[in-house]
């Protein structure tokens, strides 16, 4: 199970230093969406110049003029890029192709849609490289993502990373689902000591 730690900044030298006491227990880095809002594919190029052996995850949500977006972010540093999935299959088939021309992962973020079970069956047929899934912000019912996660679970076979306020209250439950990946931020990089919680996460994963 990889960890892959978001840092979703507004301030590009301030994730940078945080990602610099962290990085060494992330699999994969992620540059979230604050951040390239903020600092566009510069942010890209500056965690690439600075973790040049680890993959770095352009957290983009593309939904418009993917094929260039993705097109800018390979050639900037990224080795993965999400595209929202609530966008035509159409575009999302075209960002696949130009993914693979480019030689990265295309990541598909489904929080935008609601039958998530019935999208999965076509995603393979997109080109999907990894499914990202939302852990619901409040968790009332705790049954509620493990419904979810049979569900898109039993109709794909693709890589499964969950996401979205995971912390040590609920990381247990996250991992009793066995996804490959999760994707963890402000539970390590806005603690009071992100060393120590990246390096716990981590421990937990191995």
């Amino acid at each position: 199970m990889k960890l892959q730690i978001s840092y979703n900044f507004t301030d590009l030298n301030e994730a940078l230093d945080i990602a610099r006491k962290t990085a060494d227990y992330a699999d994969i880095i992620e540059v979230g969406p604050l951040l390239i809002y903020k600092e566009g594919i510069n942010a890209i190029k500056q965690f690439k110049s600075n973790f040049p052996k680890k993959p770095i995850f352009a957290n983009a949500k593309i939904t418009a003029s993917a094929q260039n977006a993705i097109g800018m972010f390979a050639q900037s540093g990224a080795t993965l890029i999400s595209i929202l999935a609530g966008i035509s299959q159409n575009t999302i088939k075209k960002a696949s192709d130009e993914a693979k021309r480019c030689g990265i992962e295309l990541v598909l973020d489904i929080i935008d849609i609601h039958n998530a079970g019935q999208f999965m069956l076509d995603a393979k047929h997109l080109g999907i490289d990894i499914l990202l899934i939302h852990n619901p912000s409040s968790i009332i019912d705790p049954t509620e993502l493990s419904s979810q996660w049979q569900s898109i679970q039993g109709n794909t076979k693709l890589p499964l990373y969950i996401t979205d306020k995971i912390n040590r209250e609920n990381i247990h439950q996250i991992l009793s689902l066995k996804p490959q990946g999760i994707a963890i931020g402000s539970a390590i990089t806005k603690s009071d000591n992100p060393h120590l919680e990246a390096q716990f996460f981590k421990s937990l994963l191995s």
